[in-house]
């Protein structure tokens, strides 16, 4: 694995929620909605996404807006030029190699390698 993927899944993107929500926005970088509205298309409850949801805009990897004083907080993909870039190369060695789809998937579980 890249060293710069392995540091990405290892400090920013460090679950497996947080995996499927960067992989999500990664390959629907115009969508931008609110935590239920995100929640519905990658099947997740809330709950389960919002904090990973935070904690992806709080890495750069997402960027978290606030409407209406603070009323509304919507989620969308980083215009980060160099992180688009790193998420691009993510996306490829998990959906197109399959052993490094298990390594990653591993490491983000705890297992050894």
């Amino acid at each position: 694995m890249r060293d710069d993927i392995e540091k990405l899944i290892s400090t920013r993107i460090n679950d497996l929620v947080k995996l499927e929500l960067a992989l999500f926005f990664q390959q629907n970088p115009a969508f931008v909605d609110r935590v239920d509205g995100i929640a519905r298309r990658v099947r997740r409850d809330p709950r389960d996404v919002e904090d990973a949801l935070r904690m992806l805009a709080e890495a750069g990897v997402l960027e978290r807006f606030e409407l209406g004083s603070g009323k509304y907080v919507l989620y969308s993909y980083t215009r980060n030029p160099d992180m688009r870039c790193l998420l691009d190369s993510l996306s490829c060695a998990y959906h197109e190699d399959p052993a490094q789809r298990v390594e990653i998937v591993k490491r983000l579980m705890g297992l050894q390698g």
